[in-house]
């Protein structure tokens, strides 16, 4: 992702929604818990971003619904994931079960994303998601694998397929 001045000041905007997390909720050695679906390339580049990122991210498999209840048991302060729109909402769901509230869809392709900000509060990290263009997925997966200090990367995907990236967040 290029770095430009709007970026950066998209990047600074989404603090004040970070930081209405708590401290406690970044203590935590892997604050966001991350899932893909495999056989979708955005997720595939989801998961290889992360990896690099020295992150790991779930395969979505089997009983979603078991998964989902298994990766909450947990308590992560979030729950990321690139996945198709039936699962991402199966996910809500559960979590919604849990205590947690979607803040953030986004469904993109190769040429780049439209956003569905849920929660205002984190519309300024959307803004900067949609503004990375056909980076996207690698402004998504900074976030995701660095919250407090997202490091810019490129997250093209070579295939027109669509898919939704979205973030859960536990409510306080």
């Amino acid at each position: 992702m290029k770095v430009t001045r709007r970026n950066v000041m998209a990047g600074a905007l989404a603090v004040p929604a970070i930081a209405a997390l708590g401290e406690t909720a970044w203590a935590q050695p892997s604050s966001v818990v991350g899932v893909f679906d495999a056989q979708l390339p955005a997720g595939q580049r989801f998961a290889s971003l992360l990896r690099d990122a020295g992150k790991g991210a779930r395969t979505v498999e089997g009983d979603r619904i078991r998964l989902a209840r298994d990766i909450l048991a947990s308590r992560p302060p979030m729950l990321a994931g690139v996945t198709r729109s039936a699962d991402a909402l199966l996910f809500a769901e559960v979590a919604a079960e849990c205590g947690y509230e979607t803040t953030l869809e986004l469904r993109g392709n190769r040429l780049g994303c439209s956003g569905f900000t849920c929660n205002p509060d984190w519309n300024p990290l959307s803004r900067q998601i949609v503004g990375a263009g056909a980076d996207w997925l690698g402004a998504f997966a900074a976030f995701v694998a660095n919250p407090s200090a997202p490091v810019p990367t490129a997250g093209r995907v070579d295939v027109a397929a669509t898919a939704l990236a979205w973030l859960l967040v536990r409510r306080a």
